[in-house]
């Protein structure tokens, strides 16, 4: 109820193009085998902290990631809700806005939508934002909340959404976003990471560990930490020959590097 969803829309008309949201976790569900349910009872055991490195949670964000490389590389877009925009880094000309609106303009519009009381429209408002904290510190390890995550951060108390939409129109006019053959090298790098990432969280040998790939030109850096059990590390390089073979079987990738640091595990 604070009119993100309104202002993508007013977006999409202005600039000619799509606005997309929830499709993009039910395409990444879809071709992963990946449910949202799935996480979402992994976040209810571990009552809001961060667990440690979970298969599919990191499955989930290489997948949705994945998708919204795709995306990107098909052209511009407008992507609203679930914190996307956290795992576009790499890719250049990405305007992040965050919309906030009064909790009682909120309950107020919730309450006349859904026909309920306005009390009980702060309740379930307050619940769903308590949730969202949650879900974003499981996914992301941030706090949504943060407006250093964003590079505008817009009330909509006192501004229309049409206004709102044409300032950052306004916004996305400035050299900082223009498209060029540099920007779109980059992109083709995100691409081909994310494909990358998505190889090694689905394949048995390197799923659930915890790493960061980037690409420039087919060169593939992936980096990360595992754990080692006793004193010896003769994991060491099976892991790295597992994360090479692996990556490699993506089309267009010429050379992997790959940065590990071992966690020796003592074994009584």
């Amino acid at each position: 109820m604070s009119g993100g969803e309104a202002l993508a829309k007013c977006l999409s008309e202005k600039l000619g193009v799509p606005a997309v949201s929830q499709e993009i976790l039910q395409d990444a569900a879809g071709r992963f085998g990946i449910s949202q349910a799935l996480l979402l009872q992994q976040l209810e055991k571990s009552k809001g902290l961060i667990p440690g490195p979970s298969p599919e949670r990191s499955l989930f964000l290489a997948a949705i990631q994945l998708a919204l490389a795709e995306k990107a590389a098909r052209g511009p877009f407008v992507y609203y809700g679930h914190a996307g925009h956290l795992l576009l880094k790499g890719v250049p000309h990405v305007l992040k806005v965050r919309v906030i609106a009064p909790l009682a303009r909120r309950a107020e519009k919730l309450a006349e939508n859904q026909k309920v009381s306005f009390e009980e429209a702060k309740k379930r408002i307050e619940k769903m934002d308590e949730s969202r904290i949650k879900w974003t510190r499981f996914l992301y390890n941030v706090d949504w909340r943060d407006p250093s995550l964003y590079d505008l951060v817009i009330n909509l108390d006192a501004i229309t959404i049409e206004s709102t939409c044409e300032l950052i129109v306004c916004a996305l006019n400035q050299a900082a976003f223009k498209e060029s053959f540099a920007s779109r090298a980059m992109i083709e790098n995100f691409l081909l990471a994310s494909q990358v990432k998505a190889e090694l969280a689905t394949d048995d040998r390197t799923k659930g560990l915890e790493l960061e790939v980037t690409a420039e030109k087919g060169t593939i850096r992936i980096i990360g930490s595992f754990e080692t059990v006793g004193i010896f590390h003769s994991g060491k390089h099976r892991i790295k020959s597992d994360l090479t073979e692996v990556a490699r079987k993506v089309p267009g990738v010429k050379k992997v590097l790959i940065g590990m640091a071992d966690i020796s595990v003592a074994v009584e």
